[in-house]
């Protein structure tokens, strides 16, 4: 089944569905051009499937879609990021 995927803006969330049901979110904030991503989930049931990384490279799409550098907060993107280096001068460094 293909994953769909919807960018909550107003919300922060970006969240994945497969059929009606929701798998999957990343909760974010936007501020001064920068989109923190500070929690991704999936659904028990759905893990291990690739919805995680469906989610934070969603994420990374409408960042770079937008001119918007990313902060991956939460410690799955983090892990993401360190597999996909080619989008390493997006980043901003944790504090």
């Amino acid at each position: 089944m293909r994953t769909k995927i919807i960018i909550n803006n107003n919300r922060g969330e970006v969240q994945a569905f497969e059929g009606d049901v929701q798998v999957g979110q990343i909760n974010f904030n936007k501020e001064e051009g920068v989109l923190s991503i500070e929690h991704t989930g999936v659904v028990e049931g759905f893990e291990r499937k690739g919805i995680a990384g469906i989610l934070v490279q969603a994420a990374t799409d409408y960042a770079v879609h937008h001119d918007l550098k990313i902060k991956p907060i939460c410690s799955y993107a983090q892990k993401w990021f360190k597999q996909h280096r080619q989008y390493k001068k997006i980043l901003v460094a944790l504090k």
